[in-house]
């Protein structure tokens, strides 16, 4: 309108000066009228723009609706709102404000995010949700739904959504979503200052932990320095896996990822930490995923109890076991084996009593072909013991028999063995374990009968 005004004056301006110097007195009546209508709508145009429009202007902008063909009211509603909020046009995000994008872990990530569908950072399971409560008309202005977000390191968050419609008529897709976190607060009476949980965290012994799901660390205590000599910069956001022996590594990678992909929901193990120095601390972990729902990817807390005490203890508690019993073994002609039973029964562990039963060396015998247990028994009884152990294993029972035995000097020697075999819970053979024991008798008739009638008996 104000364009149309503007040219009214124009022309007649141009009019009246082009009249100004064609202007005949002698003129017919017609045209000094015309002159005289051009002057008055010159006059009419310009204090209608200078007077009129301005006021009936605004008053059509009081009257008439705000028509939305962009988000730039959208922006500016919700970037001037301190709680999470975004623009939305139908399933896509136009626009969100520093408190959606901090609340996500997304901050400084808006270009990322624009034209994004909603449903991207919303857990799969509320999927369903969200396409009914984007799609549904609503006679509410405002409609409200309880689901999960996806932080940016895949744990979920907890929150309620609101959703209000920014224009119904123009763009009835385009709309202001909302959410707020739905985490219980803690009772005002027993509310305790973040400071204080901190410093219970940093005081006690126990090293505590929290990872993501990619299992990279992303919160550790002073513990941990004091255990492994790390600071903070040099351990967040580093994988849990670049401080665990290389031997422990898949057993915990298959614990954690596990707890991590939400296939269990705690786990325990003892694992070694290498600390900056290179030593190895043995300890004992606990560690449980931050949700309740099975199947559901999230983060991961726990512990790690310093063992290394223990475990020294431990050693030393074997060692000296181990002392005495090889001490006793030592006195008597007798050896401890463990062997395959395989048609050589190839020994895959046999005490120092060996070298006084068969005069070899014990790493002469372990896991070596060319003297295998087998072919040191006496060729006339091979045979039947073979054949008798068998019939023993078959029936899952010990054995014990005599039998002859030639040395590496040639020498033949009775001896007594007993043994039995080593199954796995689905009655899988696993190994033979026994002892053999020189039975230094002068009385070789009185051996051969034995001999002769546990082939006989078969017990």
């Amino acid at each position: 309108m104000s364009l149309i005004l503007f040219s009214m004056v124009m022309l007649s301006t141009i009019f009246i000066l082009i009249f100004g110097f064609w202007w005949d007195s002698s003129a017919p009546f017609k045209v000094h009228l015309s002159a005289l209508v051009t002057i008055f709508a010159a006059a009419v145009s310009a204090f209608m723009v200078v007077s009129v429009y301005p006021r009936l202007q605004r008053r059509l902008q009081l009257q008439t609706p705000n028509k939305l063909d962009s988000v730039a009211w959208g922006q500016d509603i919700s970037s001037k709102l301190s709680s999470p909020a975004a623009v939305v046009d139908g399933f896509n995000i136009k626009f969100a404000n520093n408190a959606f994008l901090k609340e996500l872990g997304l901050s400084g990530m808006q270009e990322l995010i624009s034209d994004m569908p909603i449903t991207n950072l919303v857990h799969p399971s509320n999927h369903d949700e969200l396409n009914h409560f984007l799609s549904k008309p609503d006679s509410d202005s405002n409609r409200t739904l309880a689901l999960r977000m996806l932080y940016v390191d895949g744990t979920t968050i907890p929150v309620h959504m609101s959703l209000s419609p920014l224009d119904r008529g123009q763009q009835p897709d385009m709309s202001l979503l909302q959410f707020s976190l739905t985490a219980p607060r803690p009772d005002a009476d027993n509310e305790v200052e973040p400071s204080q949980y901190q410093l219970v965290l940093d005081r006690i012994d126990q090293l505590v932990f929290q990872v993501d799901v990619d299992l990279n660390l992303i919160f550790v205590n002073q513990a941990w320095q004091r255990l492994l000599d790390y600071s903070s910069d040099e351990t967040l956001n580093h994988a849990l896996f670049d401080f665990i022996h290389p031997e422990d590594l898949p057993l915990a990678e298959a614990r954690l990822q596990r707890l991590s992909q939400g296939k269990r929901q705690q786990t325990q193990f003892e694992v070694r930490l290498i600390a900056k120095n290179g030593m190895s601390q043995w300890c004992e972990m606990r560690a449980t995923t931050t949700t309740s729902l099975k199947g559901e990817r999230s983060s991961v807390i726990g512990t790690l109890t310093d063992i290394s005490r223990m475990k020294q203890a431990s050693a030393g508690l074997k060692a000296n076991a181990r002392t005495y019993t090889e001490m006793i073994m030592s006195r008597i002609p007798a050896m401890v084996y463990r062997c395959k039973n395989d048609r050589n029964w190839s020994l895959e562990y046999v005490s120092n009593g060996c070298l006084e039963v068969t005069e070899y060396q014990p790493y002469e015998m372990v896991r070596t072909p060319s003297t295998s247990y087998l072919s040191l028994v006496h060729p006339d009884d091979q045979l039947p013991s073979w054949e008798y152990v068998q019939r023993q294993l078959a029936k899952q029972q010990c054995f014990q028999m005599v039998y002859r035995l030639i040395t590496r000097t040639g020498k033949t020697k009775w001896v007594f063995e007993q043994g039995r075999g080593v199954f796995s819970g689905s009655d899988e053979l696993l190994s033979l374990e026994g002892v053999i024991i020189d039975l230094q008798c002068d009385d070789h008739s009185l051996l051969q009968q034995g001999f002769s009638d546990m082939l006989t008996t078969g017990t």
